[in-house]
């Protein structure tokens, strides 16, 4: 099909709004860091998030506070489907995803609790 992008590997999809924040991404053998701004007014989130078919590398997740200061770390290096509440001590106001050449079908979500 003319005007469509059918390589689509390493090219993140993100929505960003207030409360709320998703990324997905079919990665092959990616190895980047990727750093969002947050617009949160909660400190519980929801977090879905899945890691499938995966055959290479791993992915971390870190969400920070204005003073930078870590809230949240959490690697993953093996198939994950998960579906939790996390509860932090500060507004988080960025995220930042570390890619270590993955090769996965990786989608994270957070939402305002």
């Amino acid at each position: 099909m003319d005007g469509i992008n059918n390589n689509v590997e390493n090219s993140p999809a993100t929505v960003n709004a207030l409360n709320s924040f998703s990324i997905s991404v079919k990665a092959n053998l990616f190895n980047t860091a990727l750093e969002y701004p947050l617009t949160f007014d909660k400190l519980s989130l929801g977090l879905a998030l899945s890691v499938d078919n995966l055959t290479a590398g791993d992915v971390s997740i870190q969400i920070y506070n204005d003073s930078k200061q870590m809230l949240y770390n959490k690697d993953f290096s093996q198939k994950a489907s998960l579906a939790e509440t996390i509860t932090l001590q500060d507004r988080p106001t960025k995220v930042k995803f570390i890619f270590n050449s993955l090769t996965a079908n990786f989608s994270c979500a957070f939402a305002g609790k």
